[in-house]
């Protein structure tokens, strides 16, 4: 079944709540409050179910002291329902309301005109003149416009087929992305405890999953589900859930915050964004105090305009928000800033990066990476993501902290880029990458400290790897130290003895004969791929004297060219790191396979895997569970 999550909009009293009841059957509005004064005040739910369709609606307050409310409510919808009354026409909450969709980037919607039995047909034409004028040029265009009457029922009908055609030509949200449900409401039943709700924006929720509150990182496990009101085991994205959850109190949770994939995510009070600001708006100053509104959640934040001083109405800019409280967002989310005082909607944008480093107001080198950001290429997101970081590299599950992508998808993306030389991926429990830049950075910086060390201790073999590794690799991963230092090897440009790091050259020399017979091993082992015979029957292949190829072989595992799995079989250092990256492009972390699944993808008998893979275990690529293999 598809489902899709709607949204009402439009000023107060226009009928947006009457107009949900009678396409549902449902009132939205739960509050004894709302019912006693007629609008309004929190945000309402109801669904409409049209047999492989169902329609979930948020009704919305449209009084300009419930605006809040009204955001809370219209981040996560698919389009919008926007509601203009015939005895009133377009009025200035349904221009804010509009204002928020088009910043929100909500891609679609219908026109509702309301109240169709309290006119003439003539001014319900007036009123439809006015709604094509304000809507010239927007996201609502080309968007059709129903006359209705709650009251009477008429227009209903055609409302539901107009419902359901934008429905059925709207895109699928995807299960495949990380879980995300911003909390609208949270209140406790008897017998039950804390129950939270919200449109699950993305992913996939599964009763009895262990989940986690951003950002007061609380973690919870899912005692029960509800999808409209009736028990569930799971609920997917596009969807109105109620999650029962345990290892929660009530007091902790609150409206803003987000129940998501556990132990992946993190709050941020610093984001980097596109800003626009509205065309009525005043201009907006370096440092404004704003009022800063994505998902559920409200915060106030401080603008600081990257490279100019004031941003003028109608304009566009790169900015960062310098958020009072900690707060939950991805690249790509939508946000809306309205003023402090008073609170009026002055403009929006998108999120571009969520974990930043702080930047000077005067700091013009950031504009051109978050242009970068802002490409829209997947790609090029990625690669700036990486470059941004601190400690100049990332790993995987880092990263998508980040995007919230689906690992599998994401992973393609960053193996796509090491394949061009874009990034470089280094194999690790969870892949690192970093800007090949950066790896020549590192590597140049490497081969200066060692030379310099020669220089000062002539007497000394070399420099020791943990004083190497803290002087210019103490901020990043251990897998970088030990990658870029067997690739200077390879290159022959260092030497390892030990744990001391040598200039090549320092180290013991082959001779011509021994350097031939270097080249002849590897190129032996490297034709030999995943099937390399036993270390006894080198000498034999090469037809050379077998003291002469023994010392040769020794020498190349002590210099890390030759990877030894076993008492008998070693491979050449270059198809393991080959063999591992395969794993990790045909496997996501945490999946399961056995012997049979890995000598079917390397085309080996179980002579060469079960060694290989005993060694995989070793380095901490795989663990082994029972008979099977679980990537780490």
């Amino acid at each position: 079944m598809r489902h899709v999550i709607v949204g009402t909009a439009g000023h107060i009293d226009h009928g947006k709540s009457a107009l949900v009841k009678a396409l549902t059957g449902t009132d939205p509005d739960r509050l004894m409050e709302e019912k006693l004064r007629g609008i309004t005040i929190d945000l309402g739910f109801a669904h409409l179910d049209l047999g492989d369709l169902q329609i979930g609606f948020v009704d919305v307050p449209g009084h300009e002291k419930f605006v809040k409310n009204m955001l809370a409510g219209v981040g996560g919808i698919d389009f919008v329902l926007l509601v203009v009354a015939a005895d009133e026409s377009v009025m200035p909450q349904t221009r804010e309301h509009f204002d928020i969709c088009r910043l929100l980037g909500i891609p679609s919607g219908i026109l509702v005109i309301t109240k169709a039995d309290a006119v003439e047909p003539d001014l319900i034409e007036l009123v439809r003149d006015e709604i094509q004028e304000m809507i010239r040029g927007s996201f609502l265009e080309n968007a059709p416009i129903v006359a209705v009457s709650s009251k009477t029922g008429a227009g209903i009908e055609d409302l539901k087929k107009e419902l359901r055609a934008l429905a059925i030509s709207t895109p699928v949200r995807s299960e495949a992305r990380k879980l995300r449900l911003p909390v609208d409401r949270a209140f406790s039943v008897r017998g039950f405890g804390t129950v939270i709700t919200g449109t699950l924006t993305s992913g996939a929720l599964v009763k009895d999953s262990e989940v986690e509150l951003i950002p007061a990182s609380l973690i919870a496990r899912v005692r029960g589900i509800q999808v409209h009101g009736k028990p569930s085991e799971r609920a997917v994205a596009g969807q109105r859930t109620a999650v029962n959850l345990q290892g929660v109190d009530l007091a902790q949770v609150e409206r803003g915050m987000v129940l998501t994939d556990p132990r992946i995510f993190g709050p941020t009070q610093l984001v980097d964004v596109k800003l626009n600001l509205l065309p009525a708006a005043r201009p907006l100053k370096n440092l404004l105090k704003v009022r800063f509104h994505q998902g559920t959640s409200e915060v106030l934040a401080r603008v600081a305009l990257l490279g100019r001083e004031t941003l003028e109405p109608g304009g566009s800019a790169y900015a960062q928000l310098r958020l009072d409280t900690p707060t939950f967002c991805l690249h790509g989310d939508a946000f809306i800033i309205r003023q402090f005082s008073p609170t009026i909607t002055i403009g929006g944008g998108r999120v571009l990066n969520p974990r930043p480093v702080k930047h000077k107001i005067t700091d013009k080198s950031a504009l051109g990476f978050l242009e970068r950001l802002d490409s829209g290429n997947p790609a090029t997101v990625v690669q700036s993501l990486v470059a941004a970081q601190p400690k100049r590299a990332v790993d995987l599950r880092e990263l998508n902290s980040m995007l919230g992508m689906p690992e599998a998808e994401l992973r393609t993306l960053c193996d796509g880029l090491a394949d061009s030389h874009k990034l470089l991926h280094i194999p690790a429990p969870a892949p690192v990458f970093l800007l090949p830049e950066i790896a020549r950075s590192l590597e140049e910086e490497t081969l200066s400290l060692v030379a310099k060390f020669h220089e000062q201790n002539p007497l000394q073999k070399g420099i020791s790897r943990e004083e190497l590794r803290k002087r210019v690799y103490d901020d990043l991963p251990q897998e970088i130290f030990r990658y870029l230092l067997d690739h200077l090897v390879e290159k022959r440009k260092i030497a390892l003895q030990e744990e001391v790091v040598c200039l090549h050259g320092r180290e013991i020399q082959l001779s011509p004969h021994e350097e031939a017979l270097r080249v002849m091993i590897a190129a032996f082992y490297r034709q030999s791929g995943c099937q390399p015979p036993p270390v006894s029957e080198l000498p034999a292949a090469l037809g050379q004297d077998a003291a002469e190829v023994r010392k040769v072989y020794f020498w190349m595992l002590k210099q890390k060219m030759l990877v030894r799995v076993s008492d008998e079989l070693t491979w050449h250092r270059l198809t393991i790191d080959e063999i591992k990256n395969k794993i990790r492009s045909t496997f996501k972390s945490g999946d399961k396979f056995g012997v049979a699944d890995f000598k079917d993808l390397f085309g080996m008998t179980r002579k060469h895997a079960i060694p290989l893979l005993e060694y995989l275990d070793r380095e901490r690529v795989t663990r082994r569970q029972g008979n099977d293999r679980i990537l780490l």
